[in-house]
């Protein structure tokens, strides 16, 4: 199992997540950019068993029926969501330490991404939900 951290801008918290297995996306929703504030966010989504906060504690906000977003109180970065039925966690990838550890296999939500946006990385897009995220 390869481990890798990561944490939030002011370092009061902490996580580690394993990257086996892990399924690496853009999300190009605007709930995702909105809540980032950025134009486009990476994912690293795996199991709920291969993740676990490290130090500190996050801020629990629901930002649909169906997902929470978990946030540093203090410096507000964004780390990390959760669905309501517990299938996964998905890892903001620019709060990974080493920000080379995964990258993106595909673009969601790629009808919702802003034209101004041009990515010809050749990755296989996804209007909405990507096939392995129902």
């Amino acid at each position: 199992m390869a481990c890798i951290t990561g944490g939030c801008l002011c370092g009061r918290v902490r996580y580690e997540v394993e990257r086996d297995g892990a399924i690496v996306d853009y999300c190009h929703c605007d709930t995702c950019r909105r809540s980032t504030g950025g134009a486009t966010v990476a994912w690293m989504q795996v199991r709920p068993d291969r993740f676990r906060v490290t130090a500190g504690e996050a801020v629990a906000y629901a930002s649909s029926e169906k997902m929470v977003r978990h946030f540093c109180a203090a410096c507000g970065s964004q780390l990390y969501m959760t669905d309501v039925e517990a299938r996964s966690v998905g890892v903001t990838v620019g709060t990974l330490d080493d920000k080379e550890a995964v990258a993106p296999a595909a673009h969601g939500w790629d009808g919702d991404r802003p034209r101004w946006l041009c990515l010809a990385d050749g990755l296989p897009r996804f209007a909405a939900d990507p096939s392995y995220d129902g």
